[in-house]
């Protein structure tokens, strides 16, 4: 129960006065953003304290006698509890002649405070979620949403309107809150914000359209494989990847996995391996990250993935980069790129590096080609964890009666306690989070021919125990068994953000060592 609703929980001695017929009555515009109550307390929808219509009301009902105590701030769905069904809504916005005036801003310069608190936040995301009555809009911090503002009635929209019609590079810049779309923000407004770019997507929902911003950050450092999580035995692998001229390599995931981070930084490793003495193209759908001495391209509009490497393959690269293998007719260009020479790094979407040959057979691969190891070079498979704050985490043995008893067998069995800790409170260092970052867990397998023909007639869960058993292939969950007994990650947390129960080597008869 938050602060707004506190009071609800004695609706027996507590009245409304702002609602139709009472006192300081309210229209049904204002009635979506404030309610007076009988107690003094005047609540205001998150993001409209400032709202001068909200603050010309405050005003009216100290002129008529009454003082306003205290005012507390929630959801527009908070406001509609405390009327209960005595407001009687209305088809209009609450913000249907004050766009301007809303905050003293224009739509414009809210976008921008927004799009500057989300990367002071270190946000990856910014989503618009509609809701009964109005939108919420919530950060993506460390992998957690974070409700950051509301918009009550159509304002959310409005503004969502703006960023699609006024702040976006696309062929229609006409918003349809009836349909799915895709955009990208002008370079202009992106880089006012210290962002590399932004991509944009729409949808409609049950509630109302709804709007996912994703953040693309260039800050000019370039993160090394360390600062990335990756361990010394997988750096050790990378480097002898990077090396190489021929084959293929795929870094998979699923969304959010921070493969393109990843990519970005063996790309700028093998330039530097190579003395920036190759030719690297790259084809992405968009460029999401500047890669030093790359010639990089995005997908044109209406063309194929297969259609943009056939062409890149014309430009007489020695490296490609092609951002994503999508569908049948790109893999097979993707696999024939390899096949003529070409060094081809790409991603692709799977649950684990395994998991990776039944993804490429499905889209129509043929086995002579998968399971070729002069062919597929490397199969990386990453996820992203939360790490603890140092200032804040818990030692495991002070806070394991908080946990179930199924979840402190698995810690106690496949961790050492001792050395283990968990999600804190929150503290100044990491603004209240318990996190302050996220780092990678990660699978890398190099197939041989042992390994490809266990693959081939065994099936993914032989060629996974062959692979730890006899190869002494590092799995994800042995790597993130090894940040939480360095006491770096809470068990629970790194199960969940990796997908990775303790137990699963267990599950699969194996058991590999970071």
């Amino acid at each position: 129960m938050n602060d707004l609703t506190q009071g609800a929980a004695i609706r027996g001695a507590l009245s409304t006065l702002s609602g139709p017929g009472e006192p300081y009555e309210v229209d049904a515009d204002l009635a979506q953003l404030l309610c007076l109550t009988s107690d003094g307390v005047l609540h205001v929808a998150t993001g409209y304290g400032a709202d001068p219509y909200v603050l010309a009301y405050a005003e009216r009902v100290r002129r008529k006698g009454m003082k306003i105590i205290e005012r507390r701030f929630g959801t527009p769905e908070d406001i509609q509890r405390l009327y209960g069904r005595r407001v009687i809504k209305k088809e209009q916005t609450p913000a249907s002649n004050r766009s301007q005036a809303q905050l003293g801003q224009s739509r414009h310069e809210q976008v921008k405070a927004l799009l500057r608190r989300a990367t002071d936040a270190g946000a990856s995301d910014i989503h618009f979620k509609a809701s009964p009555n109005g939108h919420h809009v919530r950060f993506r911090v460390h992998g957690d949403l974070e409700t950051v503002e509301t918009y009550a009635g159509k304002d959310g929209q409005d503004v969502m309107s703006a960023i699609f019609e006024t702040m976006c590079e696309t062929k229609d810049n006409s918003y349809r809150p009836d349909q799915r779309q895709d955009a990208r923000l002008k370079t202009e407004f992106v880089t006012e914000c210290g962002l590399f770019g932004a991509r944009v997507a729409t949808r409609p929902s049950l509630n109302g359209p709804g709007m996912t911003m994703r953040m693309l950050y260039d800050g000019g450092k370039q993160l090394s494989l360390e600062d990335i999580g990756y361990l010394p035995s997988q750096i050790a692998a990378f480097k002898r990847l990077v090396q190489r001229t021929d084959g293929m390599v795929f870094l998979t995931g699923t969304t959010g996995s921070g493969k393109s981070t990843s990519i970005q930084t063996l790309l700028n490793m093998l330039i530097e391996a190579m003395a920036n003495a190759i030719c690297l193209r790259t084809v992405e759908d968009p460029v999401e990250y500047r890669i030093a001495g790359a010639d990089q391209s995005a997908l044109g509009t209406g063309e194929a993935w297969h259609e943009a490497i056939t062409n890149l393959m014309r430009l007489d690269p020695d490296v490609l980069l092609i951002g994503e293998v999508r569908d049948r007719a790109s893999l097979l260009a993707a696999l024939q790129s390899a096949l003529t020479g070409h060094m081809t790094w790409t991603t692709l979407h799977v649950q684990s590096a395994m998991a990776s040959f039944q993804r490429m057979e499905d889209l129509g691969a043929d086995k002579n080609l998968l399971f070729d190891p002069a062919l597929i070079k490397a199969l990386v498979n990453q996820s992203l964890v939360r790490e603890l704050c140092p200032q804040c985490k818990t030692p495991y043995l002070e806070g394991r009666d908080r946990l179930l008893e199924d979840q402190r067998q698995r810690i106690e069995r496949f961790c050492i306690p001792e050395h283990v800790y968990l999600h804190g409170e929150g503290c100044s260092h990491c603004k209240g989070r318990g996190v302050i970052g996220r780092s990678a867990v990660a699978e890398i397998v190099q197939p041989d021919l042992a390994f490809m023909r266990v693959m081939r007639n065994e099936g993914k869960a032989e060629a996974q125990a062959f692979w730890v058993r006899e190869q002494g292939g590092i799995t994800k969950t042995a790597h993130l068994v090894q940040r939480i007994n360095e006491g770096r990650v809470d068990p629970l947390d790194g199960e969940r953000d990796a997908s990775c129960p303790l137990d699963e080597e267990e599950t699969l008869g194996v058991r590999s060592h970071a």
